[in-house]
């Protein structure tokens, strides 16, 4: 499974090469500089999961969605970022925790 993250500025997103099935896929993104951003993502070009998160001025923004065991699975997956303003910051991250807490 592909793990990264990615730091820029207005619109963007990444793809990956996909991920596994047995395991939760979370997608956590954070963001700063005063409006919104959306997050969507999509397997195999069908939406799983889309999220706004706030992105206050002078701090942090974050939010995360996670997605049950065989939502996605191995194939391509795409993030888009949809920022509100050009200026505003974000990262994203996704994982595939191999166990939970309780």
């Amino acid at each position: 499974m592909w793990c990264g993250s990615r730091r820029v500025t207005g619109d963007g997103g990444v793809a990956s090469g996909g991920a596994w099935e047995t395991l939760p896929t979370v997608l956590t993104v954070a963001c700063e500089g005063g409006g919104s951003v959306v997050a969507s993502m999509e397997y195999q070009q069908v939406q799983v999961a889309r999220f706004t998160v706030d992105c206050p001025s002078g701090e942090a923004g974050t939010g995360a969605v996670t997605l049950d065991p065989g939502i996605v699975r191995p194939g391509d997956f795409t993030i888009g970022i949809d920022a509100s303003a050009e200026h505003i910051r974000w990262s994203l991250a996704v994982t595939q925790p191999e166990t939970t807490t309780p």
